[in-house]
C-alpha cells in the first residue's frame, strides 16, 4: 500500500470515528449502545481489511466505504428527517390529536428517570438482591 492510500484510509477511518462520536446516546436502551456497535464494525472492518493487495478490490472497499460513509453522516445529521418533515396530520391525527405529543413526553419521562436512576446510588435492596428485586 502506497503512502497516499495509506494517508487515504486513515482519513476514511478517522472520519468514520468522528460521524460516530456524534452519534446520539440512546437513553430507553442503555444496554444497546448504537454507538458502541458502530464503533466496533468500524474498527473490525478496517483491521479485516488491512490484507487486501488487489488495487480493484481495494479501490471497491474504499468506494463502499464513502457510500457508507455518506449514509452515516445524513443519518446523524437527521437530513432526511429535514428534508421529508411530517405533516401536521402525523403529529395530531384526527382520532387522537394529542397522541403524539402524550408519547413523546412519556418517552421524554422515561429518559429522563433513566438518567436519574444511573446517577443514584444503588439501594439497600438492590444492593442485597442484585438490583433484581420485584416489588
Amino acid at each position: 500500500m502506497s503512502a497516499s492510500t495509506r494517508s487515504e484510509v486513515l482519513s476514511l477511518y478517522r472520519s468514520f470515528l468522528r460521524v460516530i462520536e456524534r452519534w446520539p446516546t440512546d437513553y430507553l436502551r442503555p444496554n444497546t449502545d448504537m454507538r458502541h456497535v458502530l464503533h466496533l464494525r468500524v474498527v473490525e472492518g478496517f483491521r479485516q481489511n488491512l490484507v487486501i493487495k488487489d488495487a480493484d478490490v481495494y479501490d471497491s472497499l474504499i468506494l463502499e466505504a464513502n457510500i457508507e460513509l455518506d449514509a452515516l453522516r445524513k443519518l446523524a445529521d437527521n437530513e432526511y428527517k429535514e428534508k421529508y418533515p411530517l405533516s401536521d396530520r402525523i403529529y395530531r391525527p384526527a382520532a387522537n390529536p394529542k397522541y403524539y405529543y402524550g408519547l413523546v413526553a412519556a418517552i421524554d419521562k422515561a429518559a429522563k428517570q433513566k438518567q436519574e436512576e444511573k446517577s443514584k446510588p444503588p439501594s439497600f435492596w438492590n444492593r442485597l438482591w442484585g438490583g433484581n428485586r420485584v416489588n
